[in-house]
C-alpha cells in the first residue's frame, strides 16, 4: 500500500488520524509505521503538544518524542563554539603573493590549500564546502 500526506499544507490531526486508520486496517500484522506516516505525525508538533498526538493517533508517546527531537536537532545550527573567517580588510590585492591556508576540523579531517599569485578560486566557497560537510 502506498501512502501519502494529504495536499493540505497543514494537515489536521484528524486528517493524519484517518491516514493512520486506514493503514492499521490494510497493513500486513507487526509492520513498522511507515516514513510517511511518522513525517505527517511530527509535522503536527508545532501545532499540538505530543500528548494529544500520540493519543489522537494512537503512537508511542516516547517514540514520537524521540522523532520530533530528532527532526528538531537536526534543524538546530551548529554550536557557536567552531570555525571562524576573520576579514583582513585588504583593499589592494597583493600579487604575486603566496597564501597557504590550513583547517582542521573537530573529527581530525584536515585541508591544506597552497596558492601563489592569483588562484582564481574562491577560498571562502572552498572552506564553506571543507566545514559543512557531514561525516
Amino acid at each position: 500500500m502506498e501512502l501519502t500526506v494529504r495536499s493540505s499544507k497543514k494537515p489536521t490531526v484528524e486528517e493524519i488520524r484517518d491516514q493512520f486508520e486506514t493503514w492499521r486496517k490494510t497493513r500486513e500484522k507487526r509492520t513498522p509505521i511507515p516514513d510517511a506516516l511518522w513525517e505527517a505525525a511530527v509535522s503536527l508538533s508545532p501545532r499540538y503538544t505530543l500528548y494529544q498526538i500520540s493519543k489522537a493517533l494512537r503512537l508511542n508517546y516516547n517514540d514520537l518524542k524521540f522523532r520530533i527531537e530528532t527532526l528538531h536537532s537536526s534543524l538546530e545550527s551548529p554550536p557557536a563554539i567552531g570555525p571562524s573567517f576573520i576579514e583582513l580588510g585588504l583593499k589592494e590585492p597583493l600579487l604575486p603573493a603566496e597564501c597557504i591556508v590550513e583547517m582542521e576540523d573537530q573529527n581530525g579531517a584536515k585541508m591544506r590549500m597552497c596558492f601563489k599569485g592569483e588562484a582564481g578560486l574562491d577560498l571562502l566557497e572552498l572552506g564553506k564546502v571543507f566545514w559543512s560537510k557531514r561525516s
